[in-house]
């Protein structure tokens, strides 16, 4: 992977824009140092991946929530990538609307995790956390790479891939985005072992050795949250699939940790969310 460019912005923040070539194409990222770091650091810093929801892009974090002043007292390297409009944190097989045959899943572990390591002395304690597309993501990447990160949090997470009712949300959020439903993993009906594999409630097992945060509202509205129109519905489905599979990792031994609440899909609940859940997220593991 090519650096292009690299421009700090401000309160320890970078903007970098790459060319990858699991995506076959640029893309951006925004990586946050910790106070006291330096060039050539090697093997310091705990990293926190920040994965954003479907139709956003990696600034959402800095747009919508305190992130920074979170961030500020942590000692951690947080990365915020572009994931996709809809990219679903998945090696896809087939091109998006961007033209390319995009990896995400290679860009995300591979790719940023050499570029963290190499540039901004990245240590092996990581964390992941996301919002919707993103809670699915940090799942996802935890499932398939058993060990790789310490904790995970997944906030509205889209847990159940094959849950009833899923297939209809993900084709409307394909149609939202200009892309025929099932380019990802293939039409659910005839692709149903391909979505089955990709779907974390199906593997709580592989949880195991992971900590596991997941919040979701209820679809109700909280004080001061924008009215988003199918924001509760879309809520209410989340939360019923993280309630379930909060079940079954428990079931399966995994230590997992839940903070359901009233809200929406939407921000308000979020920072609600991500500042309820930051502490947990971010605790030494001694202490965690």
């Amino acid at each position: 992977m090519k650096v292009l460019a690299d421009r700090e912005t401000g309160e320890g923040l970078r903007e970098i824009r790459v060319h990858s070539p699991a995506l076959g194409r640029e893309v951006s990222l925004a990586v946050r140092t910790p106070p006291g770091w330096r060039p050539g650091d090697h093997g310091r810093h705990p990293v926190l991946y920040l994965l954003h929801g479907s139709s956003d892009d990696h600034t959402c974090w800095r747009r919508h929530t305190d992130l920074l002043r979170l961030a500020a007292g942590s000692g951690l390297l947080v990365v915020m990538p572009d994931g996709g409009r809809l990219g679903f944190y998945t090696d896809w097989r087939v091109p998006d609307r961007a033209g390319t045959v995009p990896h995400w899943e290679t860009f995300h572990l591979d790719e940023v995790r050499t570029l963290l390591e190499q540039r901004f002395g990245a240590g092996e304690l990581r964390l992941a956390a996301g919002i919707s597309m993103g809670g699915y993501g940090a799942l996802r990447y935890a499932m398939r790479r058993p060990g790789m990160f310490r904790a995970v949090a997944s906030l509205s997470g889209l847990v159940h891939l094959t849950r009833p009712g899923m297939g209809a949300l993900l084709g409307l959020l394909s149609v939202r985005e200009g892309i025929p439903p099932g380019r990802i993993w293939g039409p659910r009906r005839r692709a149903f072992a391909t979505w089955a594999a990709n779907d974390p409630c199906r593997h709580a097992e592989a949880f195991r050795g992971t900590e596991v945060l997941l919040a979701a509202g209820d679809g109700t509205r909280v004080p001061g949250e924008e009215t988003v129109p199918g924001m509760g519905l879309i809520e209410r489905t989340a939360r019923a699939a993280n309630e379930e599979f909060a079940e079954r990792l428990r079931t399966a031994g995994v230590d997992v940790t839940t903070h359901f609440t009233a809200g929406t899909h939407f921000w308000g609940t979020w920072r609600a969310h991500l500042a309820a859940l930051w502490p947990r997220l971010t605790a030494p593991p001694e202490s965690a």
